[in-house]
Parts: C-alpha cells; sequence; structure tokens
C-alpha cells in the first residue's frame, strides 16, 4: 500500500510559510452605532425597526444530510471510488446581511461573543465545525492536525426575523480587521476568535480551512488540504496590508442565499460540491531528491494558482484566480438545509 507521508510534508508545511496572505472583505457594525450595546429582544435599534434575536445555524452536509467528525463521504472522484472524512473544518464568516422578499437589506446587529468580534475596523465571525477529539478530527487521525477541542457552528444577534427572505456574507476575515488585528497584536495576544486561522502573523489570515483524510477502493490512503487565503498582500520585510489597503488577490468567497427561512434553515457547506472537479491524485515526491516517483491520493490547494487543484476549488468557490474577485452567482460550495 502506498502511504502519503511525504507529501503531506511537503503539501502541509507551505501552509505556513506563504508570504503576503490575509483575509479581505467587508463587514457591517454588530452593535448599536450610537452607544455601542446590542438591541434587546424586540426593542427598536433607533431607527424604527424592530429587531429580535436570531441565530443563523451552519452545518456541513451531504446529499442533503448533516455529516460530521464519524462520517465516511464516499462516492467521490472520478471513478466514485474515493472515500473522504472529515478532519478539520472552520471558516470565517463577514459582512453577513439580510433581505426582505422585495429585496430590501434589513438592519442586523451581531452580538459579541468568543466566536464573533467586533471593533470600529468590522465585525467578524469565526464558525468551527470540528472538534479534535473524535473520529477523523481526532488529531491522530491526519498528519498535520491543527484543529481545536471548542466548536461554533451559530452566529447570533438581533434583526428582524419574520421578514428575512434572503441571507448573503462573505467567507473570510475583513481586510480591515485583519490590518488592525495584525498591526496591534501579538499571535497570542489577538482577540478571540482571531487568534487561530492565519498562515503566519506575518502574513495574515486564511479564510476558510478544510482538512479531510483520503481513502480510495485499492486500499491506498492520503490527505486533503484546502485553504483559502489572499495573496499579494504585503512586500517583503513587511507584515499583511502593513504597507498598502488592499490586497492584490483577495480571494473572498461571496455568498447568497435566496428563499432563506432564518427561523428553520441551516446553511451548509456542500462537501460533495467544494470538492467536484478533483481527481484526488497528487505527485508523490522523493523526500531526498524532490523529483517525482509517483502518485497517490491527496488533494492541495493554498490560494495558489498555481496548484492544479486550486481551479476546481476556485470554481466550486466563485473565485477567478487570475483576480480574486469573487462571485455569488456562481458560487455551489455553500447552500441551504
Amino acid at each position: 500500500m502506498h502511504t502519503y507521508t511525504s507529501r503531506s510534508l511537503i503539501v502541509a508545511l507551505s501552509l505556513f510559510v506563504l508570504p503576503g496572505l490575509a483575509g479581505c472583505g467587508d463587514s457591517q457594525s454588530g452593535t448599536d452605532s450610537d452607544s455601542g450595546e446590542t438591541s434587546e429582544s424586540g426593542e427598536s435599534n433607533g431607527t424604527g425597526d424592530m429587531l429580535s434575536a436570531f441565530s443563523l445555524q451552519f452545518a456541513a452536509s451531504v446529499d442533503g444530510q448533516a455529516v460530521g467528525c464519524a462520517d465516511a463521504i464516499s462516492g467521490l472522484g472520478p471513478a466514485g471510488d474515493i472515500t473522504v472524512g472529515i478532519s478539520d473544518l472552520r471558516f470565517y464568516i463577514s459582512n453577513l446581511r439580510f433581505f426582505d422578499s422585495g429585496g430590501n437589506e434589513l438592519a442586523v446587529e451581531l452580538d459579541t461573543n468568543e466566536f464573533q468580534y467586533s471593533s470600529e475596523a468590522g465585525d467578524v465571525a469565526l464558525i468551527d465545525l470540528t472538534s479534535n477529539t473524535e473520529g477523523t478530527c481526532a488529531d491522530a487521525a491526519i498528519s498535520f492536525a491543527e484543529g481545536t477541542a471548542r466548536t461554533n457552528a451559530v452566529i447570533t444577534g438581533m434583526t428582524e426575523v419574520e421578514l428575512v427572505a434572503r441571507v448573503a456574507f462573505d467567507v473570510g476575515v475583513p481586510q480591515t480587521v485583519m490590518k488592525e488585528t495584525i498591526a496591534n497584536n501579538t499571535a497570542e495576544g489577538a482577540p478571540s476568535p482571531l487568534a487561530e486561522m492565519y498562515w503566519s502573523w506575518a502574513s495574515g489570515y486564511r479564510h476558510f480551512v478544510f482538512n479531510f483524510t483520503i481513502g480510495n477502493d485499492g486500499g491506498e490512503s492520503g490527505e486533503g488540504y484546502i485553504h483559502i487565503g489572499s495573496r499579494d498582500c504585503a512586500a517583503d520585510g513587511f507584515n499583511a496590508l502593513e504597507d498598502r489597503e488592499t490586497c492584490g488577490l483577495v480571494n473572498t468567497p461571496t455568498v447568497m442565499l435566496d428563499a432563506f427561512d432564518l427561523t428553520s434553515g441551516t446553511v451548509t457547506l456542500d462537501v460533495k460540491a467544494a470538492l467536484a472537479g478533483l481527481d484526488f491524485m497528487v505527485p508523490i515526491l522523493d523526500p531526498d531528491t524532490m523529483e517525482q516517483i509517483g502518485e497517490g491520493p491527496g488533494v492541495a490547494c493554498h490560494a495558489t494558482p498555481t496548484e492544479p487543484d486550486c481551479a476546481s476549488v476556485f470554481t466550486a468557490f466563485g473565485l477567478d484566480p487570475a483576480t480574486g474577485a469573487a462571485s455569488e452567482a456562481n458560487s455551489s460550495a455553500f447552500t441551504e438545509m
């Protein structure tokens, strides 16, 4: 049986040394603009809008069913012989917007807690759908485990819940929040939930992390690493966005879900859609000579257009690899369950 160890090392080491990568995007304030306090349930926000508490739920799904650390996701790949196990699935959400049936944007005020951060620079929430304690999420299940024990599958706040007919959001740390956080903190001192999910502290944040185990019907095993983040965010010797206001390639997916029922709907990452088009094969390199000595199961995309797997990944997330622009109309990775 062929193992994946040497390729895992080559793929995963690059996750933490890519220069100039940072999270970018827009955001909305999650607190009352005058007092900085969250509105109470059923009270006006000062503009005449009657707001009530909401909980926006997130999950991973396959064929309309929620999946997690204990589930084997089969039938993937060109021949349908690939089985995947989720090891780490985390992503940042920002620029959360709700709309009514007429397309009018509704007021939104986000809570502040250990998974939701607000400042004058903007708001961001971390969705973490996996622990590091069970099934394929356990640290021993993958060579380069980086998951955390804590999980979070919800964003909370205030809005006109009964009027919501559409939800939209960006997948990533807003540029302004990233710039402020890295400029004013160390990696250890960053506020929660921004003390994780960065390429390196100087290079900025990853928007989306999906690590997974891979097996095929022939008994071969491997690993997958899909990490989406912005590129060209700083010159050599500078921290991310220290010398500029925007990254050259933003790579922040945008999502719009129509006919969304906030009281019962769940935003889901469709695992099969996110992995569509991948052949689940990567070159196997000799660790001494770095020459290709074969192929084996694997997926590697670190938001670099030169990586073959990124073409399919970018398509699923509605990203243009040449410009870093996002199209919500072309995004298929997120849906409603």
